[in-house]
């Protein structure tokens, strides 16, 4: 009596074809779920992102485990690169791809003057037809004798053109904004070194028991100087009697800014965090009330304190933990007063 073999199929095959099927759930339950739900509102709503991302990133990570099974069966070898490098860019065009659908999606969540029915198919053509390519490449039976070309060439022209838009997009990015803050980080770097020998001759000569020595050693011990700079700058601050409380008192003037720096570069003992909480938290109130409305300052401005302040609130929030100081509001209110649409005149 004799038995038909079965094909057995490879881990490979087997993890490919398991990425792709609960990718293509998550495609057509949450996400599709989700769009539903937006499009049915009347006014557009801000913090779709978090919603968003919640299901494209675990879709777009398992639709490249399949494709990465697909690389390592050879389905790719046909562009006659090393394996390695077909690793690569299988990684990078599954990324491009998943950029493509989020910015499809954004467009569909806040479509403007354009209809949404027209990004609908594209946010479903692009992952489920991903998803086909997997099955098809690793389960060769399935396509029924016909080849793949059909699928293989369309998708690979999108999947090229979705790579080269984003590269073309963020290196442009890179270009105008990452080598100029470079540039500026090498240059603050080796300015802060070449002027630490009269920053120190300057802390020698300044007297912290005074309002105005007090002052300008708090701008010599911030995170922006030379580490030398700073930790005698410190050193000198921390050889007065009071230092906590004028410290504090530094924190409720007028001008507070080298002091919130100072306790968001500097380590603090737990009796000086009990102390200083409030008044840090005091003095960050201050700074965003003295915020103007943002019709009154230019686009970038805004950007550029809205960076600051989202890195310092959440660095000192994160400083004073455990101090029974909460912090939420008063980010929560800078937040609120940077707005574009704050119309406080």
């Amino acid at each position: 009596m004799t038995t038909l073999a079965l094909p057995t199929m490879l881990p490979y095959q087997t993890i490919g074809n398991v990425c792709a099927a609960i990718a293509v759930v998550l495609l057509l339950w949450p996400l599709q779920h989700l769009l539903w739900a937006y499009s049915h509102e009347k006014a557009f709503r801000n913090g779709w992102e978090p919603e968003v991302l919640f299901v494209l990133i675990p879709q777009w990570l398992l639709l490249m485990g399949g494709l990465l099974c697909v690389t390592a069966s050879g389905g790719f070898d046909e562009l006659r690169l090393g394996r390695p490098a077909l690793y690569a860019l299988t990684i990078a065009t599954a990324v491009s791809l998943a950029v493509v659908c989020f910015v499809l999606v954004a467009m569909f969540i806040q479509p403007g003057f354009s209809p949404r029915v027209i990004y609908v198919p594209l946010i479903v053509v692009v992952p489920l037809a991903t998803a086909l390519l997997i099955c098809l490449s690793l389960n060769p039976r399935l396509a029924l004798g016909s080849s793949l070309q059909w699928l293989r060439w369309p998708w690979t022209a999108f999947a090229a053109l979705s790579l080269v838009a984003c590269v073309g997009f963020f290196g442009s990015q890179l270009v105008r904004t990452g080598l100029g803050s470079l540039a500026g980080i090498v240059h603050r770097i080796q300015q802060a070194h070449d002027n630490a020998p009269a920053q120190m001759a300057e802390i020698a000569r300044l007297d912290p028991q005074t309002d105005f020595g007090f002052a300008e050693l708090l701008k010599l011990a911030d995170g922006y100087h030379d580490s030398a700079v700073r930790e005698t700058a410190t050193a000198r601050l921390r050889s007065v009697a009071d230092f906590p409380a004028r410290l504090a008192a530094e924190l409720a003037g007028s001008r507070n800014e080298p002091a919130l720096a100072f306790v968001q570069a500097t380590t603090l003992s737990p009796e000086e965090k009990a102390l200083l909480a409030l008044p840090t938290r005091a003095a960050l109130q201050r700074f965003t009330g003295g915020i103007p409305a943002p019709n009154y300052m230019p686009p970038e401005r805004r950007k550029q304190l809205l960076k600051w302040g989202r890195k310092t609130f959440a660095d000192l929030a994160r400083k004073f933990e455990g101090t029974g100081v909460d912090f939420a509001p008063t980010l929560a209110a800078f937040e609120h007063a940077l707005r574009p649409d704050d119309s406080r005149r």
